[in-house]
């Protein structure tokens, strides 16, 4: 059964609008399995073009079933009042017979005589997006054994033929299992993506990946969860939780069941300590986890203000430019809750 979801939205936010030096890519999204990304042009010295970009399938030539998708293209900036500016919105369709490598935009999209150098907020949103929609199947726990026998495969290098370089410890793994179980790599291994360069040597090494920004206990957990589908949250020497970056690597490479399994992680591990950075680092990029995150630290305003986290925070607001616009949102949430408690009461 089908089912048609009104719209979906996808944006990020650069800092300081007037101090980007070159072109911007944002990550890889995707809507019900296309995939696309936003980029922001630097087209001359008075205007940035804003575009979105099909990230197209080895079979797509043309738009097809991308042109059912109605989307709009907007600029927004957060002024230094925590004023919040339209600077571009404008609708697209498509025409399914359009060639695929037509990216939609706008070169003339945001005058740079428009901007105060505050947050700038660019993104798309999509109408009528259709999903499937079906009896879920609770699939039988996997076995030890079956699971300890995928992760002994995992670390048997005549089977590999990718190499990750990971801030130069080495991980090596099979590319028809990546392939099987991203999309995302899938792509990237097909070779029309610049992530992965081709060993053209006779070697069994077909693709060497480099990663600079996860650590390698990140990508390792990654690379278990695709040949197993378990995850290890966290750091075996210290401990310490990598739901995090985990989440961040999985938005990174559109791994949606990733995804919602760190954020699920994320919010189960929510603590008075640690709610702050989480609000004022990670939530401002990753619009979905906001009203949970908001929730918690409304219910526990008192504890969590009083809290050295939060307090470092409020020290150093340089580094926070929406910290009072936040900070207003949580205490209207906590005024909220607490008039609904005592009418209830």
């Amino acid at each position: 059964m089908s089912q048609i979801t009104p719209k979906l939205t996808y944006q990020v936010n650069l800092l300081k609008s007037l101090e980007i030096e070159e072109d911007y890519y944002s990550p890889i999204f995707g809507t019900n399995n296309m995939f696309w990304r936003i980029f922001l042009l630097l087209e001359d010295d008075d205007y940035y073009g804003l575009y979105l970009q099909p990230v197209a399938n080895q079979d797509e030539i043309i738009w097809g079933e991308r042109s059912k998708l109605t989307f709009n293209l907007f600029a927004k900036e957060i002024r230094n009042d925590n004023q919040i500016v339209e600077l571009y919105s404008r609708s697209f369709a498509i025409p399914p017979g359009t060639h695929i490598d037509n990216d939609p935009g706008y070169r003339y999209a945001i005058r740079k005589s428009s901007l105060e150098n505050g947050e700038l907020i660019i993104g798309a949103n999509f109408d009528n997006i259709e999903y499937n929609q079906s009896k879920t199947d609770y699939p039988e726990p996997i076995p030890k054994d079956l699971i300890d026998a995928w992760k002994d495969q995992l670390f048997n290098f005549q089977s590999a033929d990718i190499e990750f370089d990971v801030q130069g410890e080495k991980f090596y793994a099979c590319s028809s299992i990546l392939s099987k179980r991203s999309e995302y790599f899938e792509k990237m291994l097909s070779g029309h993506w610049s992530e992965s360069t081709l060993n053209n040597s006779t070697c069994q090494i077909k693709h060497r990946i480099q990663i600079s920004t996860y650590s390698p206990i990140t990508i390792s957990a990654m690379l278990e969860y695709f040949y197993t589908n378990q995850i290890q949250w966290t750091n075996e020497d210290n401990d310490d939780s990598i739901a995090i970056e985990l989440f961040r690597l999985a938005d990174q490479y559109v791994l949606l069941d990733l995804r919602e399994r760190a954020k699920t992680r994320i919010l189960d591990e929510l603590t008075i300590s640690n709610v702050s950075k989480i609000m004022f680092n990670l939530v401002p990029n990753y619009n979905d986890l906001k009203k949970p995150v908001l929730n918690f630290m409304a219910i526990n305003f008192e504890e969590v203000y009083r809290s050295q986290e939060f307090k470092e925070i409020s020290s150093n607001l340089d580094d926070y430019e929406n910290f009072n616009l936040t900070l207003l949102e949580i205490y209207n949430e906590f005024l909220r809750i607490r008039t609904l408690y005592k009418n209830f009461f």
